[in-house]
């Protein structure tokens, strides 16, 4: 099988995405995949455009496109952006589909409606949802949503309607997607978190460590963090990531001179499992909201394969994934008050993490997932 993914970010970036778990894995079982990927943004902050060095699978082909204008700012800049990003690439999109005999192309983003255009009868369209992205779109949009929310429903709801297959990994958002739909979850590649080393990484900091593995973005409660930070100046809490929020993070865990809060910045992936290795307790502080209901989060797969004790956020969609493997905490109180009960008494919590490998092993690993997709495909 063939597959074409145009990527709206870098795809050798910091950022290693559910795509790149999924389609990497299709490669490792004989599929071929070609990536179409933006021109690099230095100074846009976002993770997604931090480039690293990251190898590609065998059976994977990436190409760098030309936009015009890129270098051009403008206001509401990440959704401008992905408008450019995305009519460049409606160009080539005939023109691959036809050289490299593409059986599906893989969107993932409303504005790419115009891309399904193009490929309706030449291959398969297939519009994976892996967020809430019309709430999404309602942040970025700003004092703009009222607006512009309206046509991005539209759009939103045509290419789900007119895509051969809708995908989510979303179990509370499946509901209410519009077209034929289908479950393709979330999860973590086993052998790479089997490899995963922590010592060096544990070595350089006092210990325990507490930590959080993600993006720096507004869906992220940092405040819940550092108040939980500030209330156990003897735990090292590890932050590891990069993000448009990297900076005001630092700049508030400086003001409260909170000495036991770390923040590396951006790591690729695989290196970032050898941090969550290193650590005694792991954090996905999401804040309240659409966005974090709906979300599957790879980071709480990569936790749980490596059997960490996991504190969240109530978030419903986690909440069906994770069940009771998973530990709530509302605030930075309650956070800190948990962290401090599995650090003085870790066995239930470690019997309770390798209840979670257990689940991870048996349902959401990247090999079996990319075999269901593969599935799915070849039924339509």
């Amino acid at each position: 099988m063939n597959v074409l993914f145009p990527y709206l970010a870098r795809w050798r970036s910091a950022n290693w995405s559910r795509y790149h778990q999924l389609l990497s894995a299709l490669c490792r079982q004989g599929h071929q995949v070609y990536v179409l990927e933006a021109p690099p943004r230095p100074d846009s902050g976002e993770t997604n455009y931090t480039d690293a060095a990251v190898s590609l699978p065998k059976g994977m082909t990436v190409r760098e496109i030309s936009v015009p204008l890129w270098q051009v700012s403008f206001p509401l800049e990440k959704l401008a952006k992905k408008g450019l990003v995305t009519l460049a690439t409606r160009r080539l999109v005939r023109q691959v589909i036809e050289e490299y005999e593409i059986d599906v192309l893989l969107l993932y983003n409303f504005p790419q409606l115009v891309l399904a255009s193009v490929a309706r009868g030449r291959c398969k369209v297939v519009f994976d949802v892996a967020d809430d992205l019309l709430a999404m779109f309602a942040v970025e949009a700003g004092r703009w949503a009222p607006l512009l929310k309206p046509p991005a429903a539209w759009f939103f709801n045509r290419l789900a309607r007119t895509s051969d297959l809708v995908t989510t990994s979303s179990v509370t958002l499946a509901p209410r997607l519009p077209g034929r739909v289908c479950l393709v979850r979330n999860g973590v590649d086993l052998s790479a978190a089997r490899r995963a080393v922590g010592g060096s990484i544990r070595a350089q900091y006092a210990t325990p460590i507490v930590g959080f593995v993600g993006a720096f973005e507004y869906f992220v409660d940092f405040g819940l963090v550092l108040e939980a930070a500030a209330l156990l100046p003897e735990v090292t809490f590890l932050l590891v990531g990069g993000g448009r929020q990297l900076g005001q993070v630092q700049q508030e865990a400086h003001e409260r001179e909170l000495d036991n809060v770390v923040l590396t910045g951006a790591v690729s992936y695989p290196r970032n499992l050898d941090y969550i290795r290193a650590m005694d307790v792991c954090l996905i502080p999401f804040a309240p909201g659409p966005i974090s209901d709906h979300a599957a989060p790879l980071k709480l797969f990569e936790y749980a394969s490596l059997q960490k004790p996991i504190i969240a956020t109530p978030a419903r969609g986690m909440e069906v994934i994770a069940g009771d493997f998973v530990n709530v905490a509302r605030n930075g109180q309650e956070a800190a008050a948990l962290i401090q009960r599995i650090l003085v008494e870790p066995a239930p919590f470690l019997e309770q993490a390798k209840e979670g490998l257990e689940r991870i092993r048996t349902t959401y690993n990247w090999d079996r997932i990319a075999e269901h997709f593969v599935a799915m495909l070849e039924a339509l």
